[in-house]
């Protein structure tokens, strides 16, 4: 019988351990399909930065750069900053805008920013050339071909 006693104990010890081990916490640290991240929102505004070059590639400080709403003709202006920096904030996702850059007598090509592009830190940089030099360089090409 002591044989038999000690079996029931031990087995009683052992139903006891698996349930003492089926307790569940609280405050799992693993959760089921993973943790829950906030998604971030989307940008309500846009900004436009860039830099103004001239043909060689160096930063022009003093550049007038003029961003247009194409739909308004509403005009914004900056001044490039001593590294030939602009930027333009609080831009709207819904209006195509065209910004170009003026340096004494030179200026840029007209660049667009569409409502399509979402991009909500676009950059553009503007090279000025002097007047008749993309003609210039328009014909030097089709004279290699």
């Amino acid at each position: 019988m002591s044989r038999r006693s000690i079996i029931v104990a031990l087995a009683a010890t052992l139903a006891a351990g698996a349930a003492f081990a089926q307790k569940t916490e609280t405050d799992p640290n693993v959760f089921l399909g993973g943790p829950k991240y906030k998604k971030d929102k989307a940008p309500k505004s846009r900004s436009l930065k860039g830099t103004v070059v001239d043909d060689t590639g160096k930063p022009l400080e003093g550049a007038l750069v003029t961003l247009t709403d194409t739909k308004t003709n509403h005009k914004l202006t900056f001044f490039t900053k001593n590294d030939g920096r602009y930027n333009f904030d609080d831009l709207s996702f819904s209006v195509d805008y065209e910004v170009m850059a003026r340096f004494k007598d030179m200026q840029s090509e007209p660049r667009k920013l569409s409502q399509y592009d979402h991009t909500p830190n676009a950059v553009r940089i503007l090279e000025v050339e002097e007047p008749g030099s993309a003609e210039t360089k328009k014909q030097t090409t089709e004279a290699q071909k």
